[in-house]
């Protein structure tokens, strides 16, 4: 939201941010449903659950509203392209991070993520896994399961974890919940050795990063989604320019105690 706006102001373009408080693909539809009726210049949106939204985004196309999908992709909908995470960067920046800590030392993993069907967390997961084939100490995958993105079974699958695998010395998440689960775990158990890296810059993770619980986590650019995405969108209106690529990284940041009160900034550049 606040790269959209920052972009809106900037641009001098009228900016209405809506959507619903929580997931409601239902919602969503609506609010795109009342976006063409008002005859909107152009959409940015997630496309969270194409096969629900899908109708929606056709009547988009209909209309001659062009749409811009964040975050996520529906190769079966029509969009002019796609800015969100390269999960793949992602998860390797994150294993580099952690073979320069664990500086050869054998390496015993615990990845969660929120369902083992999700498109991000394999492909994130995948590109961890991907880097660590490069690590010149022993790296072993000790337990990798889903959480369906609920704190009380994140937790209650690191509690499970940790007794049955005690060789267990780091926990990746790519899945939000996984670091403040694994930190609430590992405080309640007294398992100050195990390196916990997050994913997104959510404050109950940042708060554990400060206590020093959690080591790092990687930020997704949520703000260069709105920002560029409106660029993207504002090209192709004014201009009659598509995006030269259609699918565009808009890139995340290593956060850790050391840069935890810079990193915001650097995701603005």
């Amino acid at each position: 939201r606040a790269g959209f706006e920052d972009a809106a102001a900037k641009y001098g373009f009228n900016a209405q941010y809506v959507g619903p408080q929580g997931i409601d693909p239902a919602e969503m539809v609506n609010q795109i449903e009342i976006a063409i009726a008002n005859q909107v210049d152009g959409i940015i949106v997630m496309p969270i659950a194409p096969e629900a939204m899908r109708p929606a985004f056709a009547k988009c196309a209909e209309a001659g509203i062009p749409v811009l999908f964040v975050a996520s992709e529906d190769y079966e909908s029509e969009s002019i392209a796609f800015i969100g995470t390269n999960e793949a960067a992602l998860g390797r920046a994150g294993a580099e991070a952690i073979m320069e800590k664990m500086a050869g030392e054998p390496i015993y993993a615990h990845i969660l993520q929120s369902t083992m069907d999700a498109s991000f967390a394999i492909k994130a997961r995948d590109g961890y896994l991907a880097a660590f084939e490069e690590y010149e100490g022993e790296f072993t995958l000790v337990v990798n399961e889903a959480c369906n993105s609920d704190m009380m079974v994140a937790m209650e699958k690191y509690q499970n974890s940790f007794a049955a695998n005690p060789e267990i010395n780091v926990v990746i998440g790519v899945c939000g919940e996984a670091g403040p689960a694994a930190a609430k775990v590992v405080k309640e158990q007294g398992l100050e050795d195990i390196l916990i890296v997050a994913i997104d810059d959510v404050a109950e993770t940042m708060d554990f990063i400060e206590e020093g619980v959690i080591w790092g986590t990687m930020a997704q650019n949520f703000y260069s989604m709105g920002y560029k995405g409106s660029e993207f969108l504002l090209a192709l209106i004014n201009d009659g320019e598509m995006p030269a690529e259609y699918s565009n990284d808009s890139g995340s940041v290593f956060v850790t105690m050391e840069n935890i009160d810079s990193y915001a900034a650097s995701l603005m550049e």
